[in-house]
């Protein structure tokens, strides 16, 4: 009898072994990319391009990235060079709708509650007499003649500031986006049950309206927004395991295209100009779950494909393509393990700006922001057309700040 307890007990401890060794290897080993193509960068945005990552500044911050300590004592320079840069603050009000355009930058000052323009003097004008109150979000058409204003009460509002008409859109959208020719919106349509929310279309002044994609639950794991190539209207991320996520491109007829994974949970992303690439972010146990930027394929025959890693710790919303081979990202230093799901940690945490060459994998420390305000935080960062000015938001104050490049 004795015997056969201990049997038992022997065959009990050996299913409990067996379980715990199945939870850990689906949930919590570290999984491996199943090619090169994952591991890192072995080259440029082109295959045979460029031979990896080559750091340019020195000394190095803890990342491994050239980084610049803050000395107020320390000398300043008036444009990047890769050391501590002057600040410009441009607004003397939180700003929203931040926006480079080919005639200067345009902008909303929230505490007068009209659209400025900053001209080629770096001075701000007036767009239009007419005033918005409490904007709460601004979405401007690719056209720059229109935007998508959005009000706390959910009223929505498409303007034409050629013309001065507008039209008022359904209350129940949010997360708008225009086509790149500007005639098309799309937008998630979120009702008062689950079964009404969708991934909608329409004209751009709300006429048409037509069904794209059922969202149920699930809008806080869509990205809405068109592709420069109009092949996707929307991404949609679902979790495969503890370190992977399965992205599905949404077509503008409902339809999928071919699905590809990303090495981490936390999905974001954004297009370069042409489409060629899309920047994204994930993090997981091998980044000690700190966000990493990722270059993939962009077209609608290659999403996906050819995953490169930048080594950057940063999200693709504090970063901005200068053209289709260049980036420039805000890296906040410092980061404490984990942030990666907690972005909001990063707003008190102080930014060195990079530029990346995506041909060559090259990353160089720009500028250390500094100014009236000491070290800042940015987000929104806009290139002017000509290249020569690199605006950005200060998550501090909301005010419209820049620097100059050489």
């Amino acid at each position: 009898m004795n015997v056969k307890k201990i049997l038992l007990l022997i065959a009990f401890i050996a299913f409990i072994a067996g379980v715990s060794f199945a939870l850990y290897w689906v949930f919590f080993r570290s999984v491996q990319p199943s090619s090169n193509d994952d591991l890192g960068f072995s080259g440029g945005i082109i295959p045979g391009v460029g031979e990896g990552i080559d750091i340019v500044e020195d000394p190095t911050g803890p990342s491994g990235l050239p980084w610049q300590e803050y000395d107020p004592e320390g000398k300043v320079s008036s444009v990047a060079n890769g050391s501590l840069t002057k600040v410009s603050r441009l607004s003397d009000a939180s700003v929203a709708g931040l926006k480079a355009t080919t005639d200067g930058v345009k902008y909303y000052d929230q505490d007068k509650n009209q659209f400025f323009r900053i001209n080629s003097q770096g001075e701000p004008e007036l767009i239009t007499d007419k005033k918005f109150y409490q904007l709460d979000n601004v979405v401007w058409s690719p056209k720059d003649d229109k935007a998508i204003l959005e009000y706390p009460d959910g009223m929505n509002i498409l303007y034409n500031f050629r013309t001065g008409e507008q039209v008022t859109l359904p209350a129940e959208l949010e997360s708008f986006d225009f086509s790149p020719s500007g005639h098309e919106i799309v937008a998630n349509w979120i009702g008062s049950h689950p079964d009404n929310n969708w991934i909608v279309m329409a004209n751009d002044d709300g006429s048409g309206l037509r069904l794209v994609e059922g969202l149920g639950d699930k809008e806080k794991d869509v990205q809405v927004g068109f592709s420069p190539d109009n092949q996707v209207v929307a991404l949609y991320r679902e979790q495969v395991d503890m370190q992977r996520q399965e992205v599905f491109p949404i077509t503008p007829d409902g339809t999928s295209l071919r699905s590809f994974v990303v090495q981490g949970a936390g999905f974001e992303s954004d297009w370069s100009p042409d489409g060629n690439s899309l920047l994204y972010s994930v993090y997981n146990q091998n980044t000690d779950y700190l966000p990493n930027l990722w270059v993939t394929g962009g077209k609608s025959n290659n999403l996906g494909d050819l995953k490169v890693s930048l080594n950057l710790a940063t999200w693709p919303d504090k970063c901005n393509f200068a053209g289709e081979g260049s980036l420039y990202c805000a890296v906040p230093q410092g980061l404490p393990r984990g942030a990666g799901m907690y972005p909001e940690i990063a707003d008190t945490y102080h930014d060195n700006f990079y530029h990346i060459d995506l041909n060559t994998g090259t990353k160089t420390l720009i500028a250390s922001p500094v100014g009236e305000s000491g070290r800042y935080t940015a987000y929104n960062l806009f290139l002017s057309g000509d290249g020569s000015v690199l605006y950005f938001t200060d998550q501090s104050t909301g005010r419209l700040q820049s620097i100059l490049l050489e």
